[in-house]
């Protein structure tokens, strides 16, 4: 299916780009992203990244990592929010962790808009409708 700006999403099973891992839903999201969106300003965590070894899991969190922090940062506010904040999961079958429910709390707190999205679509959906001004 092609969207009106030329967007290819390809192929689905429930909403979740055939494959059906999160890191294929989040590059679709990203990929429509920078197509239907070129000028927003956004950024993707390493989250769910394993760190293999112990010095790398240290690094990380001396220099600033953050369990729980949502997995795509949009800093575009639109009339009623600061930002956009997605947790993004493969599909409905998928939860967010304790970590991220804190950090979603914690964003909605201080004027963000902060969701756990389940699928290619609802993920769409959403941001659509944040640029939109319906969130």
């Amino acid at each position: 299916m092609t969207s009106k700006k030329g967007y290819r999403q390809g192929g689905t099973k429930g909403g979740t780009p055939q494959g059906g891992t999160e890191e294929r839903v989040q590059i679709s999201i990203v990929n429509y992203l920078k197509l239907q969106y070129p000028n927003v300003l956004f950024t993707a965590t390493m989250g769910g990244q394993f760190q293999k070894h112990y010095s790398q899991r240290l690094k990380a969190k001396r220099t600033g990592y953050l369990r729980g922090v949502s997995d795509l940062l949009i800093f575009e506010p639109n009339k009623t929010h600061n930002g956009l904040f997605i947790e993004l999961k493969k599909d409905k079958k998928s939860y967010p962790t304790k970590e991220q429910k804190i950090f979603i709390q914690n964003a909605l707190d201080r004027g963000y808009y902060a969701i756990c999205c389940k699928g290619f679509d609802h993920c769409k959906e959403t941001i659509d409708k944040y640029f939109n001004n319906e969130l």
